[in-house]
């Protein structure tokens, strides 16, 4: 099956006071129709960068230093500016970390999404109104809230108006980058459960962004694990979590608090990674994790890893084979003890 969207081989550097960050250094990854693929890691993995670059909404010291991104395998980077435009909000659209980050505050909440119905979709003002109302109740939100300002809405309920923005133009591909990042718990599920409603509803596939891997693992079909600009491992969201393969995956699932109840069936309590990410201005050479990784040896130090498929799991490791049947708490409490 031909991917919706599929980037290969891409690198995105920033230019920082005389220094050259990898935010992201050569990931491969396919996004299949209808589906919802997770993007997980650390901060500074290169999680935001990826979802702007999609867009091509870099900030003016990025440069993508090679790759491609196919949509409809049409290269996104090659397009001129004003066919990119057609495809931004129309068929690709993004959720946005910053609360207020995506809407104007000296406009009316509804008034932005009309507006955008009306350029994209070529609709006249009462129609696209209309159609506002309507994306309004899906995200619960009442008529009132369309002549209201941004800044006038609780923050639950702008993000409710960043829901309909981005699904109001039904675009085939709706990216969320960390959307409900800094929100209390219950507001988060509730939010995050209303987009995975939606998103059945209006029949988009999603590019879900977060590091909380817990919480991806519930609502996502596969997920990408990335570390320092690399991907370490891509599998279905079960595998993930039942049976995760590299060192660097096995340690975030260890870090999950599950329940006391299951984790005294399964016999291992919270365990950690030492260590810190690597500097993106002076990464390590070889396997980015070797210098956190318990059992790195000189392979691991000097040449990247290469992908492995083992079942249905994508692993960028030397001695991937090796570790498919130990458990998060035994790879770990065996190298941290």
């Amino acid at each position: 099956m031909r991917p919706l969207l599929e980037i290969i081989d891409l690198k995105v550097y920033y230019h920082q006071r005389g220094a050259v960050v990898r935010a992201i250094d050569g990931i491969t990854i396919k996004v299949f129709s209808g589906e919802i693929l997770g993007i997980t890691g650390e901060s500074g993995c290169g999680k935001t960068t990826l979802a702007r670059t999609i867009l091509r909404i870099l900030p003016s010291n990025a440069e993508v230093i090679s790759g491609k991104i196919l949509f409809h395998g049409k290269n996104l980077l090659e397009l001129p500016e004003e066919e990119m435009r057609k495809i931004r909000q129309k068929s690709i659209s993004i959720i946005l970390q910053g609360t207020h980050e995506t809407l104007n505050p000296l406009m009316l909440s509804g008034i932005q999404v009309a507006e955008a119905i009306e350029y994209h979709l070529e609709k006249d003002t009462s129609e696209a109104l209309e159609m506002t109302e309507k994306i309004f109740k899906d995200v619960e939100l009442g008529r009132s809230h369309i002549i209201t300002l941004p800044n006038e809405l609780s923050t639950g309920m702008v993000q409710r108006v960043k829901i309909a923005l981005a699904l109001s133009t039904r675009p085939e591909l709706v990216i969320a980058d960390e959307p409900f990042v800094g929100l209390h718990t219950i507001l988060q599920a509730s939010l995050i459960d209303l987009l995975i409603r939606l998103k059945k509803k209006y029949d988009v596939t999603l590019l879900y962004f977060s590091h909380n891997l817990a919480r991806m693992i519930e609502i996502a079909d596969r997920i990408t694990v990335m570390y320092g600009g690399k991907i370490v491992e891509i599998a279905p969201a079960k595998n993930i979590f039942k049976t995760p393969i590299h060192p660097y995956t096995k340690g975030l699932i260890g870090a999950i608090p599950l329940p006391r109840m299951i984790r005294k069936q399964k016999k291992y309590g919270l365990i950690w990674i030492p260590g810190n990410p690597p500097d993106p201005s002076n990464p390590p050479n070889g396997c980015r994790f070797h210098p956190r990784c318990p059992i790195a040896k000189e392979i691991c130090r000097k040449t990247e890893p290469s992908p492995l498929l083992i079942n249905e799991t994508i692993v960028y490791c030397h001695f991937a084979k090796d570790l498919v049947d130990i458990s998060p708490y035994d790879f770990w409490s065996k190298h941290l003890s």
